[in-house]
């Protein structure tokens, strides 16, 4: 299957990796960096996912087969029959939390909002105007094409314990904080002020 890989990176010392197409960051945040990749991205279906090691590559097939299936949307989750986290017990607890909280807010119907694992047609990106906030933008992406009447769907996946980098998600202030950065993103995105 033809593809090419993006790596929208921001380090300091630019990773080498054959056969992967690295594109220096020039905004902040996850969010922004999924929208710069997207822009450079050629393909007519555009799969994101993060860069800490929790996603498994093999599981993109997944999500591909229900865009084939039909859906303009496909998020990963670990929360749907056949998914699963390999996550700690507290970041299981907040996670419940958070994503419960947006999915009834924001009616999405959706039993991982806050996945960063996604199958996307183009044109549901070329459709909505995102403004997204960190690492939720699939909860942006999924609220926004399903108002447009986009169809949007959950395959089961495997969500691994991180390899890198540092969760923004616990039982700290860094936690609470990022628990009120969520109320207010699905509040804006509510009264569409977002």
């Amino acid at each position: 299957m033809e593809h090419e890989i993006i790596i929208v990176d921001k380090s300091t010392v630019t990773p080498r990796i054959k056969r992967v197409r690295i594109i220096k960051q020039t905004s902040d945040g996850l969010g922004r960096a999924i929208m710069e990749g997207v822009r450079h991205a050629k393909g007519d279906i555009i799969v994101t996912m993060d860069g800490d090691g929790s996603h498994r590559a093999c599981d993109i097939l997944s999500l591909l087969k229900g865009i084939y299936r039909g859906c303009d949307v496909v998020i990963g989750s670990r929360f749907v029959k056949g998914g699963k986290t390999l996550d700690v017990k507290h970041r299981k607890m907040v996670s419940y939390v958070m994503r419960k909280f947006a999915s009834l807010f924001l009616n999405l119907r959706v039993e991982d909002t806050m996945s960063g694992f996604c199958a996307a047609k183009r044109r549901v990106y070329e459709a909505i105007d995102l403004k997204p906030v960190g690492y939720k933008i699939n909860m942006e992406l999924v609220y926004k094409a399903k108002k447009r009447g986009f169809k949007v769907c959950e395959v089961p996946v495997i969500f691994e314990p991180r390899k890198s980098g540092q969760s923004k998600v616990g039982f700290n202030l860094r936690g609470l904080k990022e628990l009120l950065r969520i109320f207010v993103y699905a509040l804006e995105l509510k009264l569409r002020l977002r």
